[in-house]
């Protein structure tokens, strides 16, 4: 179970990171829901960080049992609800392109890291849990990628370009 541990501390560095990402991100916006729902993309990176922690420490602990059941894991970190987004200034519709660009690819190695990780293990439970990991940053890739699309495009409608 040593892989497993390496793996998951691997992955809490990873939510680590989209943690300080989204909020130094939210900062840059004034308050309006795409604020709100970048703070609350660094609050479920934050939870994940957490569950990734104990678990890490239940692999370490034999004494531990670890319930790899996939409808109790959701209960314990329940998948990221919908966000309510709103149209942001014009002056700030480039900066959002960007972050919801670069958040998104951030969600789309997050997953690949996990379909990798599944590879990495033999235990069956160990890739059960990595399917829930999976599914919980698509999740994150496909609020992402539908927000991306609305600024992507407003910007193309302040550039009066039609793609088509």
């Amino acid at each position: 179970m040593q892989n497993e541990v390496q793996i998951l501390r691997q992955a809490m560095l990873n939510e680590v990171e989209g943690a300080e990402f989204y909020k130094i991100s939210a900062e840059k916006f004034a308050p309006s829901g795409t604020k709100e729902a970048l703070l609350d993309l660094a609050s479920q990176e934050e939870s994940h960080i957490e569950y990734l922690r104990s678990l890490s420490e239940k692999i370490l602990d034999d004494s531990k049992e670890i319930n790899f059941d996939p409808e109790d894991l959701k209960k314990e970190v329940p998948s990221p609800g919908i966000f309510n987004w709103d149209k942001i200034d014009e002056d700030l519709v480039r900066l959002a392109v960007t972050v919801f660009s670069v958040g998104l690819n951030m969600e789309k190695d997050s997953v690949k890291f996990y379909e990798e990780a599944k590879d990495k293990v033999e235990n069956e439970d160990s890739k059960k849990l990595f399917d829930i990991l999976v599914k919980w940053e698509q999740s994150h890739v496909d609020t992402l990628q539908k927000q991306y699309e609305i600024y992507q495009q407003e910007w193309w409608n302040m550039q009066n370009f039609e793609p088509f």
